[in-house]
């Protein structure tokens, strides 16, 4: 049995790697001899942000089965879509297509999926009410980044999309330093 000190630092690691894996894989995939290795960033990547779902999910079925299942489809489906996309762009798609779709298809269904989980883990007090707004305002910033994106406006649309990124990190790094108060009998539902 993992412990749930254990799952916290895994989450938190995941969060943090996901930047990074995500980042460099698809800078790579781009026109560049490396592209294999980007490949293998943004598949690792989805398979990073599939265990953020599956372990959440896990762990905060008991206290709210919907929004449980809610927040693992968004992260399965960020995971399927933008694992469809490295495996495109690797063979020989415009990135720039695949990346209006698809990337962006992802991160909406992200950040709506993450909405009802922050608020769920700040109502039952598993994380500190200013952490919950800091995640509901990030992630409704992603939201609101991607629309004005697709609207044309990338460098607003990026710039509206740094409140979300900044929360990750913070609640990544929160998993590893303090992770969630879960109730004595965590073995049991993991």
């Amino acid at each position: 049995m993992i412990s749930k000190k254990l799952h916290s630092i895994i989450i938190g690691i995941l969060f943090l790697s996901a930047f990074p894996l995500y980042g460099i894989g698809s800078s790579l995939l781009v026109g560049s001899s490396s592209a294999t290795l980007g490949l293998v960033l943004v598949l690792t990547n989805s398979v990073a942000v599939l265990t953020i779902g599956w372990i959440l999910k896990l762990i905060l079925t008991p206290y709210d089965k919907n929004v449980a299942i809610i927040y693992f489809m968004a992260r399965l489906n960020e995971a399927s879509l933008l694992a469809i996309y490295a495996i495109v762009v690797y063979n020989g798609a415009d990135a720039q297509s695949a990346i209006y779709i698809l990337y962006r298809i992802s991160m909406i269904g992200l950040a709506l999926g993450s909405l009802p989980l922050l608020r769920m883990l700040k109502n039952h007090q598993l994380i500190s009410a200013l952490l919950g707004w800091f995640g509901i305002i990030g992630y409704s910033c992603v939201f609101g980044g991607i629309v004005v994106d697709s609207l044309g406006y990338v460098d607003l649309g990026l710039l509206m999309m740094i409140p979300g990124a900044l929360f990750e990190i913070t609640f990544g790094v929160w998993f590893i330093v303090q992770g969630l108060p879960l109730e004595p009998n965590y073995e049991s539902i993991v």
